[in-house]
C-alpha cells in the first residue's frame, strides 16, 4: 500500500513539474515554469480549504473569493498543460488578480482598517513578478499596488471606518511608510534579482566558452590520434620465414605506447616495442620524439647497444627527470632466426617454444632516460620454427575485472601457449578479445600494446 502511494505522488510531482514543458525553453525559463505550476498547484488545495472554513464562519464573501481564487488556480494549469504557449499570458492575468483582488477585498469589507490588512496580499503580485524575465511588467505591478494603496489608505472614504480609523495625517504617514518599507523590499529583491540575472548570463557566456574550447580540443584530439595512428604501422611487413603482427589501444584518444618493424636490410628486421611513463598528449609527443630519434639512428652496420645509449642519453636531455621510457628493440635475422636485443627496462617479451618450453628476454639496462651515459648490453635469442615471440607493454598483465583483480602475466602466457597454432594477427585479435571480456569498464586503465613474431 505505502509503495502504490509513494507511486502515486511520485507520478503526480512528475506531472505538476512537467506542466507547461517546451522543447524550446531555455534551461532558466524551464525553471521559472516549474517555480510557477508547483506554487499554483499547492494554492489549489489551500484555496479549497479556505473556501470551506470561510463558508462553514458564515462569512460569504470571503468564501467566494477563495473559490473564485481556486476556480483560477486550477483554469491556470490545466491551460498550462494543454497550452505551453499560454504561460506568460496567464501568469500575467494571475499577478494583477494578486493585485487587484485584495483590493477589492478590501473595499467590500469596509477599509483598510476592517479588511485586517488584505491589502498586503496584493505585494506578492510584484514580488512574484520579479522572477521573470520581463521586468517592464514587475515595475508596472508594483505602480499598481503603490496607487492602490494610496488610494485606499489616504484618498477613499470609507464611512464603516469612521469609528475605528485613526484621524488626521495618522492614516498618511501610516501609508507612506508602509509604502516606503515595500518599496525598499522591492527595490532590494530587483538588486538581487538583477545581480543574479547577471550572474547567470556571465556564467552562460563561460559554460558556452567552455563548450567550444572542449569542441575545439576534441577536434585536436581527433587529429592527433589520427596523426599518431599514422605513426604506428598501418600493416605487418612480410619478412621471409616469419608471421607476425602488432596491435596497439590507447587508454585515451592517445596513448604514449609505441610498436613498428624497421627494415635494417634484405635480411634483418627492427622490432620495436615501448612505453612512456603517463598517458594523454605528453606521453604522445614523447612517443613521436622517440620513433623520429630511433628511426634516424638505424642504419646498416649500426649497433643496437651503441644506438639505446644514444637514445637514452636523447631522451635524458629532452624530458624532466620524471620521464623515462621502458624499451625494448629486437634486430631480427631471417637467415639464421636469431633476435639480438637490448631490453631497457621493459617488461620482459617472452619465447614460447614449439616443444614446450619458455624464455623470457629480461631487462639489461635502465629505462631512456632516467640517468645519462648509460651503457647497455645486447641479448641473443634463436628461434626455431614454431616458435612464438611476444612483446607486450604493462597495460595487459595489469588490466583489472569489477573485483580489481590484475589480468596477471600468467593468464596472459597461458592464453598464449593454448592458441599457438593462431596466425600472428589472429593471435593478437584473440588475447585482445579476452582482455575486453575480462577488464571492467571504469577501472583504472593503461595503453595495451602487443607485438606477436612467429617463425
Amino acid at each position: 500500500m505505502d509503495s502504490r502511494r509513494k507511486g502515486f505522488f511520485g507520478r503526480l510531482l512528475a506531472f505538476v513539474l512537467n506542466i507547461g514543458a517546451d522543447p524550446r525553453d531555455s534551461e532558466y525559463t524551464r525553471l521559472i515554469k516549474r517555480i510557477w505550476y508547483a506554487a499554483t498547484a499547492v494554492s489549489l488545495p489551500v484555496s479549497l480549504f479556505f473556501t470551506v472554513i470561510e463558508l462553514l464562519a458564515g462569512r460569504t464573501f470571503s468564501g467566494a473569493g477563495f473559490l473564485l481564487s481556486f476556480l483560477l488556480f486550477l483554469a491556470v494549469l490545466v491551460d498550462g498543460a494543454r497550452s505551453p504557449g499560454h504561460f506568460e499570458r496567464n501568469s500575467f492575468f494571475i499577478l494583477v488578480y494578486f493585485v487587484i483582488g485584495p483590493a477589492v477585498t478590501t473595499v467590500v469589507l469596509g477599509g483598510l482598517w476592517r479588511s485586517q490588512g488584505a491589502i498586503m496580499i496584493g505585494l506578492l503580485g510584484p514580488l512574484f513578478a520579479l522572477i521573470f524575465p520581463n521586468r517592464r511588467r514587475a515595475f508596472f505591478l508594483f505602480g499598481l499596488y503603490a496607487a492602490l494603496v494610496m488610494v485606499l489608505g489616504v484618498f477613499w472614504p470609507f464611512p464603516k471606518e469612521q469609528n475605528s480609523r485613526p484621524f488626521g495625517v495618522e492614516p498618511f504617514q501610516f501609508w507612506f511608510g508602509f509604502l516606503v518599507l515595500v518599496a525598499f523590499v522591492f527595490g532590494a529583491m530587483y538588486f538581487f534579482v538583477v545581480q543574479r540575472e547577471k550572474a547567470h548570463v556571465l556564467l552562460a557566456l563561460e559554460k558556452e566558452k567552455s563548450e567550444r574550447l572542449l569542441r575545439r580540443i576534441e577536434k585536436d584530439l581527433a587529429e592527433a590520434a589520427e596523426i599518431q595512428k599514422r605513426l604506428l604501422p598501418a600493416e605487418s611487413p612480410r619478412f621471409e620465414g616469419f608471421d607476425m603482427a602488432g596491435a596497439n589501444i590507447p587508454c585515451y584518444e592517445v596513448g604514449g605506447d609505441y610498436y613498428d618493424f624497421v627494415p635494417i636490410d634484405a635480411d634483418r628486421l627492427g622490432v620495436v616495442i615501448a612505453d612512456v611513463s603517463g598517458k594523454g598528449i605528453s606521453a604522445a609527443l614523447l612517443m613521436a620524439s622517440l620513433r623520429s630519434a630511433l628511426l634516424a639512428e638505424v642504419q646498416p652496420g649500426f649497433d643496437i647497444a651503441v644506438m639505446t645509449g644514444r637514445l637514452n642519453d636523447f631522451v635524458h636531455r629532452s624530458t624532466d627527470s620524471k620521464s623515462f621510457i621502458t624499451f625494448f628493440f629486437g634486430e631480427l635475422d631471417r637467415r639464421t632466426g636469431e633476435l639480438r636485443y637490448i631490453n631497457a627496462g621493459h617488461n620482459p617479451p617472452f619465447v614460447t617454444r614449439s616443444g614446450g618450453g619458455f624464455e623470457a628476454l629480461c631487462s639489461s639496462g635502465f629505462p631512456l632516460g632516467m640517468f645519462p651515459g648509460v651503457r647497455y648490453e645486447a641479448g641473443a635469442v634463436r628461434l626455431e620454427p614454431g616458435d612464438i615471440t611476444v612483446m607486450y607493454t604493462d597495460g595487459i598483465p595489469e588490466a583489472r575485472n569489477e573485483e580489481g583483480e590484475e589480468y596477471t602475466e600468467e593468464r596472459f602466457r597461458s592464453l598464449v601457449v593454448g592458441n599457438c597454432v593462431l596466425p600472428a594477427g589472429d593471435l593478437c585479435q584473440r588475447v585482445l578479445a579476452d582482455i575486453h571480456s575480462y577488464a571492467a569498464v571504469g577501472q583504472s586503465c593503461d595503453d595495451i600494446t602487443l607485438v606477436v613474431v612467429k617463425r
